[in-house]
This record gives structure tokens, C-alpha cells and sequence, in this order.
């Protein structure tokens, strides 16, 4: 049976905001991903290494949903004493932690400075680069990524990925640096690609700093006590490294790893099985959102997880805000801010859309995000509530006033789509993945051309919106990205949402029903929702 992967966030040290990955049960092993990935690259070996253990995968700081560590300059330890608070917020005993790449110089610094909370390092691919090396090989390489407003970015940003598993380092495109092994899957550059695009604007100090861990590397396995695996396939660029490495100890070994992936990650199971290390977490710490402004968190809906935005005061009257699709919550981040002075404004990704599941049984996705909206008001314990719909999350809106949920106070619609079956089956192409990454292009054409025309495919004069859209490139890129998330969902919902009769389902509907008008301003939310008796 495959291992369920749950996604979670925490308040690490003073309150920086991690994310990781857990399966499994059983005594804890701490998974460390390589740059400039996340804990996504890793799902194979935290399936396989769930099955015998209670697996904590972390998202670095810079990488993936964890906030980044100040500063331009950082050290190994730095990352390793960020890892160390986070083992401390969860409330692990001392572990195993394996850990790839820059996941691996993070693991042996943490077993150093850390002892007393490893009990066993499994290290893949540990970067100890002489200085000569580093000086040729990372000229160029950490080259930043602009959005470009024409959305140029999207190809150059694959060619690099297309380039990365060519060459080593990647800028040279020399014919003595090919890298042994043959072109990666479409499917497997969107991942890295995807991994990158998340922590884009705060990969460089962390990433720098493994690849330019050099001889501290070797001194560190120098200092190493505790027992340690150290280990590599023969593909990897990293591979020599292992006979760089110092004497070691009778309880740490150098290991031959397969390539082959099933092969690998029952080579991995074995190598943390032969580590010592027994306890179990003291459990998950309580869901709630890990920082300001906004806060993030993962709430579970029957099989889904959803992620869910808060802004706002917890103690100002609550406001659900159901988002647009094709799109995220992202795309309401600037409605959510300006009624956070008044309000508890909680924004999900609806269900199949952006980082949110969509929903495995066989339940309709418009129900489905109906629960997942009552299953807010259930995490916040909320006696009453109002739902502000937009869009396609105006269809959702119109749905759950039908359903007379009972603390529902008030639903606000603005532009709810009008049944249209030309419009539903054209709403939401397939984005399936190229080989060039011209999937990424459609993405980002889709969202703007939405700026434009409603909806975004109809070209026409007569489809041109008459308010201005938004096309600032960062923001465009960052919509992109989340809807790329829900890439394989995302058409679920607007799909049926264009089929759906908003305006029919409330007919009946127990509380007032509000339709927006364009360019509605939060003061007009306020007056219409903050009076006592629509939120007693």
C-alpha cells in the first residue's frame, strides 16, 4: 500500500515558517532534499521509507513553502541550525536523517553541531568541492530569474532545467562536461522546473553555501561521532567525492548506492534500518496558521488537504473568500488584505485548484468545495460566518446558501458565471506537459489574456473587460505558478462552475444574498457585511 503524504507547516525558533511533508509511523527519520528543489522531489523515497518508519520531510529555508533565512551570505550551519529548530518544534527525539546534496552537507553539519538530536546520518551525495572546482565550476551558475512581462522567462527558465541534466555544471555546454546519464522525462524537468519557480527568489544564499561547502565538508566528517552512512550512485557528479573523505569511524561505512529507483530506495530503507534510533514523535503540533500576513496552513476535508490563507485579526467577524477559477487563492490576495482591518478573511485553494487536492471519492467538485468551506467554519470553530464568492467561487458561494448551512450570516457574489456549455467546455484546456514547456506559456496566457477578455478565450471586442487588468510580471508569473500546482485538477471546478445556476440556487436561500457590483471596493463589503444583525 502506498504511503498517504500529508503536508504541514510550523513555527520553527522565533516563529519562521517551515513546511514539510509527513508519512508513516514508527521511530522518525528526517529527509533533507537537494537544491534547488523541495520536498516534492523526494515523494518516491518518502514512500518507500514510510512504510518502516514515521518520515518528516523538510522544506529547506528559501526552498519550497519555508520561509527563508535573512541575510545574502549563509553558511552550512546556518541551514543546519534552522533544521535543528525545527526538529525542536516538533518535538522529535533524537533520529535518523538522511538527507541528498545540499540535504547532505546540511545532515553531517547538523550531526556536528547537533548530536543530541541524531542518532543516525544517511548521506547522499555529500558536496566537497576543492577550491579550484569551485571557482570554475560555479562561475554563472546561480543565475537569477526575472519574470519577463512577455513571459519570456517561462522558455528560458526550461531551457536552463533541459540544460542542468546535460551538463555539470549546466552554463558550461562543453562536450567534457556531459553528464552520464540521458535526458530526463518532460514530466521530470516540469518537476525541477516547478521546485525552482517556488523558491526562485530565495534559493541563491542557501544553495551557494552547500556548493561552496568545500573543505569544511571533509572537516566535518573529520569531527563526525555519531554513525553514518555515506553514499552515492556512480551517475552522480558527486560520486568522487566519496574518496575525498577522511578516515571514519567503526560505526560509519561509505556505501555503493543503485541507480535504479525502486533499487535505491530499498537500499536507503536498509541503510537507516541499520542505524540506531527508536522513539516515536510526540505528535503533530496543532494545525493553525505558522505565521502573519498571511498565515498558512493545511486543513484536512474527508480525503483532500486543503491550503488555506488568513490575514487579519482571528478576533474580527469572519469572511470566507471563495476565489476565481481557472485560478487560486493567490488571485484574491489583494481583496483578502484590503478587508483584513475589518475582517477574519480566510482564502482556500478550492479543491483540485492550486496546492489543494481535489477530492479522490467520487462526489461532485462543486460539493466538494462546499465541505471544504463548512470545514473551515469546523477548524476555526465558528459560529457564524459570510462567504464572498467570486467568479467560478461565486458558483460555490450560491451552492452553500442552497444548502442552508445554519452559520452561514450572509453570501456576496460578484460576477458568478452564467451557464454556458460552449464556455464550460473551453474554459480549461488540458495543460498537459511538452517536451519544450510550452505548457508553462498556455498557463501564463491563459491568466492574461483573463485580464483582458471574459472569458480569457473569446478575442472579441465585444469580450474585452472594461476594467484594467493586472499585468505586473511578478504577479503574472506567481499566478502561473499556482495554477500550474493543481496543473493535472484545475479544470474540475470552473468546468462545472459554468454549468452551474448560481443564480437559481439562491433563490431560496435563508440568508441575504448580495451580487457585487465590478470594481466593488472594501468599503462596500464592510457596509454591507459588518452591520450586528448580519453577523449575530
Amino acid at each position: 500500500m502506498t504511503a498517504t503524504i500529508r503536508r504541514h507547516f510550523v513555527a520553527a525558533g522565533a516563529g519562521r515558517r517551515v513546511h514539510y511533508r509527513t508519512a508513516g509511523s514508527g521511530a522518525p527519520v528526517v529527509m533533507l532534499h537537494g537544491s534547488p528543489g523541495d520536498g516534492q522531489m523526494l515523494e518516491h523515497e518518502i514512500a518507500a521509507v514510510a512504510a518502516h518508519f514515521s518520515v518528516f520531510a523538510l522544506d529547506t529555508p528559501g526552498f519550497g513553502f519555508s520561509e527563508a533565512l535573512s541575510g545574502d551570505t549563509l553558511t552550512v550551519r546556518d541551514l543546519a541550525a534552522a533544521t535543528a529548530e525545527a526538529m525542536v518544534a516538533l518535538q522529535l527525539p533524537p533520529c535518523r536523517v538522511y538527507g541528498t546534496h545540499t540535504g547532505a552537507a546540511i545532515a553531517i553539519e547538523l550531526g556536528v553541531g547537533w548530536p543530541d538530536l541524531v542518532s543516525g546520518l544517511v548521506m547522499e551525495g555529500l558536496p566537497a568541492f576543492s577550491e579550484d572546482e569551485i571557482a570554475i565550476l560555479f562561475r554563472g551558475y546561480f543565475a537569477s530569474m526575472v519574470p519577463d512581462p512577455l513571459g519570456g522567462h517561462l522558455t528560458s527558465t526550461w531551457m536552463r532545467f533541459r540544460d542542468q541534466f546535460t551538463w555539470f555544471p549546466w552554463p558550461s555546454r562543453d562536450v567534457t562536461r556531459l553528464n552520464p546519464y540521458g535526458r530526463p522525462t518532460p514530466e521530470e524537468i516540469h518537476l525541477w522546473v516547478s521546485m525552482f519557480y517556488r523558491g526562485s527568489k530565495s534559493y541563491g544564499p542557501a544553495y551557494r553555501a552547500a556548493c561552496f561547502y568545500g573543505q569544511a565538508a571533509l572537516r566535518a566528517a573529520a569531527a563526525l561521532t555519531v554513525p553514518a552512512v555515506f553514499t552515492a550512485t556512480v551517475e552522480d557528479m558527486l560520486h568522487p567525492h566519496l574518496q575525498r573523505l577522511p578516515a571514519l569511524r567503526p560505526s560509519q561505512r561509505i556505501a555503493p548506492l543503485p541507480s535504479a529507483i525502486g533499487a535505491k530506495c530499498d537500499a536507503l530503507v536498509g541503510f537507516l534500518q541499520d542505524l540506531p534510533g527508536d522513539g516515536s514523535a510526540a505528535g503533530l503540533p496543532p494545525a493553525r496558521p505558522a505565521d502573519a500576513a498571511p498565515g498558512l496552513m493545511f486543513i484536512n476535508v474527508a480525503d483532500m488537504q486543503i491550503l488555506l490563507r488568513c490575514y487579519g485579526d482571528q478576533r474580527n467577524p469572519p469572511l470566507i473568500i471563495a476565489h476565481d477559477a481557472p485560478g487560486s487563492g493567490l488571485g484574491c490576495a489583494a481583496l483578502a488584505r484590503s478587508l483584513a482591518d475589518s475582517f477574519h478573511v480566510l482564502v482556500p485553494d478550492l479543491p483540485g485548484c492550486g496546492e489543494s487536492d481535489a477530492s479522490a471519492a467520487d462526489r461532485p467538485i462543486l460539493a466538494a468545495a462546499v465541505a471544504c468551506l463548512v470545514a473551515i467554519a469546523d477548524q476555526f470553530d465558528l459560529r457564524h460566518f459570510a462567504v464572498l464568492g467570486t467568479g467560478c467561487g461565486a458558483a460555490v458561494a450560491a451552492m452553500l446558501a442552497a444548502w442552508h448551512e445554519p452559520r452561514l450570516t450572509a453570501v456576496l457574489l460578484d460576477a458568478p458565471p452564467v451557464p454556458n456549455d460552449a464556455v464550460a467546455d473551453a474554459i480549461a484546456p488540458d495543460l498537459e506537459v511538452s517536451p519544450e514547456g510550452a505548457h508553462w506559456v498556455r498557463a501564463w496566457l491563459m491568466l492574461r489574456d483573463g485580464q483582458i477578455y471574459t472569458p480569457w478565450f473569446d478575442g472579441s471586442v465585444a469580450a474585452q473587460r472594461h476594467d484594467q487588468g493586472n499585468f505586473d510580471a511578478e504577479w503574472l508569473h506567481e499566478q502561473t505558478c499556482a495554477l500550474m500546482a493543481g496543473r493535472a485538477t484545475y479544470h474540475l471546478l470552473p468546468r462545472a462552475a459554468w454549468r452551474f445556476d448560481s443564480r437559481a440556487a439562491v433563490r431560496d436561500a435563508r440568508v441575504p444574498v448580495h451580487s457585487l457590483p465590478a470594481g466593488f471596493t472594501a468599503r462596500l463589503v464592510n457596509d454591507l457585511l459588518l452591520p450586528e444583525s448580519m453577523m449575530a
